[in-house]
């Protein structure tokens, strides 16, 4: 039982970092487009499909490896384990407590103002960098990982 645990954990992690490298490098695309309105569309996409999969990712990645230590020779207070656990919540809580309240102003002001207006620039390039934070979150978490320092 506790390899098919350590695999559903490592898989979350996988799309989580996977995920987030992706979206950097849209992000990157992105930002070369120099068409506002098309840099908009491709932020709004990354948005939406990020909140879909990285939320749940990352929950699945936290819960799995909870149950890893729980099941296995690991313990809580090792050095990678507390690394790691603080990275994927503080990447759970920048999504769920800033990141979700920032997309719901995104979209009321793409409503009311179109995908090219200043508002909404301001407010993407906000969620830009949040989204920048989590992925540094992410990759220390998945090298702590990896590399199991103090072990």
């Amino acid at each position: 039982m506790y390899k098919w645990i350590l695999l559903i954990h490592g898989i979350g992690g996988a799309v989580l970092f996977g995920g987030h490298v992706y979206m950097e490098s849209l992000m990157a695309n992105a930002a070369r487009a120099r068409d506002r309105t098309t840099t908009m569309s491709i932020l709004t996409r990354v948005g939406q499909t990020a909140g879909r999969i990285m939320t749940p990712a990352g929950f699945v990645t936290l819960i799995f490896g909870v149950w890893v230590v729980l099941d296995g020779s690991w313990k809580f207070e090792q050095l990678f384990v507390i690394i790691g656990f603080a990275m994927v919540v503080m990447a759970i809580a920048v999504s769920m407590f800033l990141m979700r309240p920032l997309e719901e102003e995104i979209n009321v002001q793409v409503d009311e103002h179109g995908l090219d207006s200043d508002e909404v620039a301001i407010r993407m390039a906000k969620m830009t960098n949040l989204v920048h934070t989590q992925t540094l979150l992410i990759t220390i978490a998945f090298v702590v990982m990896f590399l199991k320092p103090g072990v």
